[in-house]
């Protein structure tokens, strides 16, 4: 934990340019309670503060090299090279297939980190992991911190994105995983149809690029995606099944883990060393030292080993929603001790999704209100038809004959897919809430409530009831704040921007184009909006995907006809209309003015900016309007824009318009 914390102080500080050298007042602070713990308490104290200390200098340290070594770029941005690499992986989306190069050179010069090469259509040469390429491309640098927050790039390494010019040479290379993973898919997808073939590729191998969107939202509202990510739960069925197997060497200790742990590390390295295949592994051999060492295996001990050997490598991996949700499923299941009359095929789902509740509210916005009993129901079918699906593809990839069982075996899938699409869970999702102290608060009241502290159970039951007292408070106070004037929060993303016009716990939404579902979802969350009194549309169709399942009525402009909104949400097309103390007039199909009491707060997503001047201006195009605050929603030369600073507050009250702060 102190590493990590270093860590996150270093990037802190990295992130709002504060010197490193405040973080070496660590040492002065640290070495004057020393010395009063030397004075007043016993040595086991002053090692362990001293060991902290060290510890959280140490993550810090190691952030610090990561982050230096991450912004030297050797390349000037935007020129054209031509580059020599090796392939890392392959995938697909939406917008067409990629690959992550390693050991890419240019001109002689070996160049840090990974690049993600986007492909054309016709890119040339065939090519997969293992294979060595050589390609003409404009180079464009990673940066670190997008909208307020770590690039996702930067937390797996990928310090350069390109497409590529013309044609890209191939030269046949050999990868063992990528070899058995390829393999792996070529007899899933030629013995099974499209849809069942793709979730059971994801199933055995964590790579769900080539499942539907629709079906991947399905699973995720009904809280089981997990099911994807090659975890504690394939690992340690893939272990469970080699320990039994060569039970048999049993007396030959250290023979035995090996062999048990030499075909997990095989599994893991054909999902790609994904951290949860990767945190798991870890597990499972410290499971195996303690064995051999005749030793006790503590499950919270292995989670340290496992966090502070991946930290350590990946410092920046600590901020990956892979990472946090796999470590708090697993600290949850560790820690929250249920009672014992609930049977563990209860415990456990319940204590997992207790610790990851925080993670998936901040990171998706939203949690599956049917994901307990999901887990409950589906994830036994799919663990056992993981096994059975585990062992006939390996069988099939020995004997190729034997392919005919593979439809017979993923006959489960099928039926599964059936009844999640016919259900449907996106009236069971619950958001509204879980950012700020929400975390800290709630894991402070897990803590209370598990038995990791030594107190008498009245004092328990106390701490815990005064825990869940100050985190209701606290929800509750977010979500009617500002009970007096009005709160205007913006935030955005790649396709578009949103904006939140609240006040005494009532809220407008405005969304503009191309604006994901996930960020709408997690700024409401951010804002503690339980239900939307309006929302407005600046756009098209476009629009619509990221309002769908938000259960208000939308207002967009009289020109736009025809919108398809889901049943849940009624469309009106106004050119004006009042809520939330506030009044609001479309100008266009792309901008909207609205008057908070005497304030003045213009909206536009179009080209141009209709209105001569306001208050407050957000915007994503050209602006000739006078205004007091300016604020973009892209990269723009002006010294208020989302993408450098992450999400703007403001309050107005009085007539007064006042910026609180920037988060992100």
């Amino acid at each position: 934990l102190f590493f990590a914390a270093g860590i996150c102080a270093r990037l802190f500080f990295f992130k709002n340019n504060i010197s490193l050298l405040l973080i070496t007042a660590v040492i002065p602070v640290t070495a004057v309670v020393f010395i009063f713990l030397c004075l007043f308490a016993n040595m086991r104290s002053c090692t362990i503060l001293l060991i902290c200390s060290l510890v959280f200098i140490a993550g810090a340290a190691n952030c610090y090299m990561r982050l230096e070594r991450f912004n030297n770029t050797k390349l000037s941005e935007g020129e054209i090279y031509e580059i020599t690499a090796t392939v890392k992986e392959k995938g697909l989306t939406e917008y067409g297939e990629y690959i992550i190069v390693k050991n890419a050179r240019t001109n002689g010069l070996k160049l840090d980190g990974d690049m993600r090469v986007n492909l054309g259509e016709v890119y040339g040469d065939f090519c997969e992991a293992g294979y060595k390429v050589k390609f003409t491309a404009k180079i464009s640098a990673v940066r670190l911190f997008e909208y307020g927050k770590l690039n996702t790039y930067a937390e797996k390494n990928i310090k350069y994105v390109c497409s590529v010019y013309g044609q890209m040479q191939a030269e046949r290379g050999f990868s063992l995983f990528a070899k058995v993973r390829f393999s792996v898919k070529r007899v899933l997808f030629n013995s099974l149809d499209n849809g069942a073939a793709a979730v059971v590729y994801a199933m055995l191998t964590g790579d769900s690029d080539n499942i539907d969107s629709g079906i991947t939202q399905t699973f995720r509202y009904g809280g089981i995606a997990h099911i994807f990510a090659v975890s504690g739960l394939h690992i340690g069925i893939v272990y469970g099944l080699f320990r039994f197997l060569l039970k048999g060497l049993r007396h030959k200790r250290f023979l035995y883990a090996a062999l048990c742990i030499a075909p997990v590390a095989l599994y893991a390295g054909i999902c790609g060393f994904t951290l949860s295949s990767v945190r798991a592994l870890i597990m499972c051999a410290v499971a195996a030292t303690a064995k051999c060492s005749l030793k006790k295996y503590d499950g919270l001990n292995a989670l340290a080993i496992s966090s502070l050997l991946i930290l350590s490598f990946t410092p920046l991996s600590a901020f990956s929603v892979g990472f946090q949700l796999s470590f708090s499923a697993v600290a949850g299941i560790l820690i929250l001790k249920l009672p014992k009359k609930l049977p563990e095929f209860l415990r456990v789902p319940l204590a997992a999704q207790a610790g990851t509740m925080p993670v998936m509210l901040a990171n998706f916005g939203y949690l599956s209100g049917a994901g307990l009993l999901m887990n409950i129901m589906i994830i036994p079918v799919l663990s056992a038809t993981f096994i059975l699906m585990f062992a006939v593809t390996a069988v099939c990839l020995i004997i190729p004959a034997a392919a005919f069982l593979l439809p017979v075996a993923a006959f489960p899938i099928d039926a599964v897919l059936s009844f999640l699409i016919s259900i449907g869970f996106e009236k069971a999702l619950i958001s509204g809430f879980g950012a700020g102290f929400f975390i800290p608060l709630y894991y402070v009241l897990l803590l209370t409530v598990s038995d990791k502290l030594n107190l008498k159970i009245l004092k328990r039951l106390t701490a815990a009831v005064c825990a869940f007292c100050v985190l209701a408070v606290y929800v509750i106070c977010k979500h009617f704040m500002p009970l007096d004037g009005f709160g205007v929060m913006v935030s955005a993303d790649y396709g578009g921007g949103c904006i939140l016009i609240k006040s005494n716990g009532q809220s407008v939404l405005i969304i503009t184009e191309g604006i994901s579902e996930n960020t709408v979802n997690s700024f409401l969350n951010k804002n503690y909006v339980w239900k939307l009194s309006a929302a407005v549309i600046l756009g098209g169709e476009d629009c619509v995907l990221a309002f769908d399942y938000l259960d208000c009525p939308a207002f967009v402009y009289g020109g736009y006809l025809n919108l398809q909104l889901s049943e849940n949400s009624e469309i009106f097309y106004e050119k004006s209309f009042s809520a939330v103390n506030a009044h609001f007039d479309f100008a266009d199909g792309y901008s909207v003015l609205v008057r908070c009491g005497e304030t003045e707060i213009a909206v536009c997503a179009g080209e141009s900016v209709p209105f001569g001047n306001c208050d407050l201006l957000i915007y994503d195009g050209k602006a000739d309007c006078e205004c007091v605050y300016n604020i973009g929603f892209n990269e723009q030369s002006i010294e208020y824009n989302v993408y450098r600073n992450g999400d703007f507050n403001f309050t107005v009250k009085n007539a007064e318009i006042k910026i609180n702060k920037t988060f992100g």
